[in-house]
């Protein structure tokens, strides 16, 4: 039993790195301590690995542990939160606080997922070895790959969609009417540019761009509409390509507007490099966040031309 033990702590703090990956794909350029978080992970993985011996021995108290594991964690998630709050000050494009939200509740789940892991791989051992009277070399190789495949499983369970699954981005033209007023695509009034030099800015370095819900659904419509999806696509922008901006220089943040017929997003942005290629991926790669969806209930199966999907 030692043996395994110690198997599941390892299997549990590897699936905390698997996701780690996976974290700093779907949301980059976030702090990210990796002592503290491989730390985290063997705390976590340690109380999944005791409760199955802690069962077994009915050491029924020993799992109240869980419970103050429990309470650090959502600690840890109150951390995360305020850790990501202070730095809005300092981001020329904020997360806002959806996706800070977004980010802390992650952080906490991903040590629930050492839990889990491990739990499942020593769990697994105990079954081989006592139901099964497997011998413990053997017992301890499957229980190994059960654990691996719960990683997997999970990683996959965890993965969010992204913007590129429920819209088609496209570029689009930029251009000024009545002097001042900023036009991206069809939509006009995204917003007012008063000095000459700042027009000659947007139309030399900005890219247009139009996210159109797929399949024109108000069920994706939905969730580009949700203010703080919008930031959060934004905020992904920015921290893949950069904004050429400087901080006091606000009439060139990115400012995502709607047009009520079509229910596409129009957005400028000034990105570090001219590249529309970059761009367009950028906007794709935006995860969906958990609080924009669910809207829309009563439209989920109307397009929106009006029709009824069939």
């Amino acid at each position: 039993m030692d043996r395994i033990f110690f198997i599941g702590i390892i299997i549990g703090v590897i699936s905390r790195i698997i996701m780690l990956n996976l974290d700093q794909k779907q949301y980059p350029s976030q702090p990210n301590i990796l002592v503290s978080q491989i730390v985290l992970a063997f705390v976590a993985s340690s109380l999944g690995a005791l409760l199955i011996p802690a069962l077994i021995n009915r050491s029924y108290t020993s799992i109240t542990f869980l419970s103050l594991a429990a309470e650090q964690f959502r600690q840890v998630r109150s951390n995360r939160r305020d850790t990501l709050e202070s730095l809005e000050g300092s981001q020329l494009v904020t997360r806002g606080n959806s996706f800070i939200e977004e980010i802390a509740r992650t952080y906490e789940v991903r040590n629930y997922v050492c839990i889990v892991t491990s739990f499942f791989t020593v769990a697994s051992y105990s079954i081989l070895t006592g139901e099964f009277k497997l011998n413990e070399n053997m017992s301890i190789i499957i229980s190994t790959i059960i654990g691996i495949l719960i990683t997997f499983l999970l990683k996959k369970i965890l993965s969010r969609q992204s913007i590129g699954d429920v819209a088609e981005v496209s570029i689009v033209d930029i251009k000024f009417v009545n002097e001042t007023i900023l036009q991206v695509g069809s939509l006009k009034g995204i917003t007012n540019v008063g000095l000459k030099s700042d027009r000659e800015r947007y139309l030399k370095y900005g890219i247009g761009v139009e996210i159109r819900p797929k399949n024109n659904s108000y069920a994706n419509a939905s969730i580009l509409n949700y203010p703080g999806q919008r930031q959060a696509i934004c905020y992904n922008l920015y921290s893949r390509i950069g904004v050429l901006r400087e901080s006091n220089e606000p009439v060139f943040t990115p400012i995502p507007r709607k047009d009520p017929n079509s229910q596409a997003i129009f957005l400028a942005f000034i990105p570090m490099i001219k590249d529309e290629s970059k761009v367009i991926e950028a906007v794709k790669s935006a995860p969906i966040l958990a609080s924009a969806k669910g809207k829309y209930l009563a439209l989920k199966n109307l397009t929106i031309s009006g029709k009824e999907n069939e």
